[in-house]
């Protein structure tokens, strides 16, 4: 397992669990859907968003940062919210990503001819189970993870977008597993910020957004055409209250309203069967385009693809939670144990 040592600086919150390693893309996949009869509901559940965009020459120091990154959450953090009622010491995350690609002039618009301007962009995907974790995570990354200062200098340099405070208000569904998000999957991102009147407006794009996804893409690794039916691996969309200090959680609301989408897909096929859906449903996209246009702040829709993200350890075997952590297994337990060790196989 590739976990980062830790340092002298850090809490002993536990020992790094075991990971499974995904070798490349060779044998069949698996259906994302959850196990039937239960599941945790991920609406309303917290979250943060942090894009950095950094030039071409930093590169290098931003990817070691990443990783270094990655590291740290792997071994402090655990997989979904079973077996823990809390999150002291160990938060419990519903996804965590990093996804990586160019930086696009005018990604948003069809007029735009598209050009790179070299820089590289990073944004960090977050989903904790509650609002402690969320804090825990910063908390613990302060006071432990050593290169904790070096990714603050970064993003206060390079940053383009922080919010910490943001619920999930859309997803594919609602009691999906815990972090599918995979390295390589091809990934977009949207960032809106728009103002209080128009929050409604907002809302309801995004609920018949929701529910377009749903009906038009597949929550699967399984072989598909792409370009008909999109197959995605994670869906989400952030609600976030903006505030004059993004930083400090008690500053005063901006009156303006953040909106995050993510997405990522199986292969870059789903990306281009995604603008199809765009152009065969006009009922919902020349409604959301116009919107997108006027209030975007952010976005990454082609070349970018996860490049960290959280491990899926086997469902008894997180080492994090405590060793010989003692509870009965039921039917559901079973089941998401061996749902668990196929979405732990390689991707197709």
């Amino acid at each position: 397992a590739c976990v980062q040592p830790i340092t002298a600086r850090a809490p002993r919150h536990g020992v790094a669990r075991g990971r499974h390693h995904r070798a490349p893309m060779r044998i069949s996949a698996v259906s994302l859907v959850p196990p039937p009869h239960g599941g945790f509901n991920q609406k309303n559940k917290h979250g943060f968003t942090n894009v950095l965009v950094v030039p071409k020459k930093g590169e290098a120091d931003a990817d070691r940062l990443v990783r270094s990154h990655e590291r740290w959450v792997n071994s402090t953090h655990v997989v979904g919210p079973e077996g823990d009622e809390d999150d002291f010491g160990h938060p419990r995350l519903l996804e965590y990503y990093v996804t990586k690609g160019p930086e696009v002039v005018g990604a948003l618009d069809p007029r735009s001819d598209g050009h790179a301007t070299g820089n590289v962009v990073y944004v960090f995907n977050l989903k904790s189970v509650s609002r402690f974790g969320v804090d825990q995570h910063f908390r613990m990354s302060s006071e432990g993870w050593g290169d904790h200062e070096l990714l603050m200098d970064m993003m206060r340099e390079h940053g383009r977008f922080f919010d910490r405070g943001g619920r999930i208000v859309a997803n594919y569904v609602d009691d999906a597993p815990a972090c599918t998000a995979r390295k390589g999957d091809r990934a977009t991102n949207v960032i809106l910020r728009v103002p209080a009147r128009d929050e409604s407006t907002a809302d309801a794009l995004i609920r018949d957004h929701q529910q377009l996804m749903r009906r038009t893409h597949h929550f699967t690794t399984q072989l598909d055409y792409d370009e008909l039916r999109p197959r995605i691996t994670q869906y989400q969309v952030s609600k976030h209250l903006a505030r004059e200090d993004p930083w400090d959680t008690r500053s005063a609301p901006s009156g303006d309203v953040h909106y995050c989408f993510h997405t990522t897909f199986v292969d870059a096929l789903g990306i281009r069967g995604h603008r199809n859906v765009a152009h065969i449903n006009p009922e919902v996209y020349q409604r959301m385009t116009p919107f997108f246009l006027k209030y975007g702040v952010h976005a990454d829709i082609e070349n970018h693809a996860v490049f960290a993200n959280m491990q899926r350890p086997n469902f008894v075997s997180n080492i994090i939670r405590g060793v010989g952590k003692l509870f009965v297994k039921t039917e559901q337990d079973v089941a998401l144990q061996e749902f668990e060790a196929r979405l732990n196989q390689p991707r197709l």
